[in-house]
């Protein structure tokens, strides 16, 4: 049987995507922050969880790729968006009252990913996870592992992998050093 996929420790003194990498190893619990995307539900490693915020008004960025949602301000902070769903490959869903915009890391950047809702934020046990590969998920890189968790999965993502594999990453860092 493969082994199970959970977070390890590491350093506050690496680099955000070598964090995210290195803490997904064999084990150990994971404290994710779960988030629904259109039909799905999603895990994201709370390290890499800068903030969870209200959805706010988005600037467009003329000639911007598509993927991107645009701009906004968060404390006199200028943060690139993007729409989770749409780099997932689906049609993002109309902003209501649940709507938030995660905050992440990636390289020297802060990302915005617009989500559907954020449901909760949770200790989830190693014996929850499977690998991506024993849970037939392994066709996207960034699908690091799933979790079964109250009769829902939880698919894993490492975030510095689904925008560097979007192509969306270095456009959002650009962005980003700019304003």
């Amino acid at each position: 049987m493969p082994p199970k996929t959970a977070l390890k420790e590491v350093t506050a003194t690496e680099a955000p995507e070598q964090r995210e990498q290195a803490r997904w190893s064999t084990g150990k619990a994971a404290h994710i922050v779960i988030l629904k995307s259109g039909e799905g539900y999603f895990g994201i490693d709370i390290n890499i969880v800068q903030e969870i915020v209200l959805m706010q008004d988005i600037t467009k960025v003329p000639g911007s790729a598509s993927y991107i949602a645009g701009m906004t301000d968060l404390r006199g902070r200028v943060i690139p968006v993007t729409e989770f769903a749409t780099l997932l490959g689906h049609e993002p869903s109309e902003p209501n009252e649940d709507t938030r915009i995660l905050v992440v890391e990636h390289g020297n950047a802060h990302i915005g990913f617009i989500v559907d809702a954020v449901t909760e934020v949770m200790l989830v046990e190693g014996d929850k996870i499977e690998g991506a590969n024993s849970a037939g998920a392994s066709d996207h890189d960034y699908i690091v592992g799933v979790a079964k968790l109250e009769g829902n999965l939880v698919a894993l993502v490492n975030t510095n992998s689904l925008l560097t594999s979007s192509g969306a990453g270095a456009e959002l860092e650009a962005i980003a050093e700019a304003a």
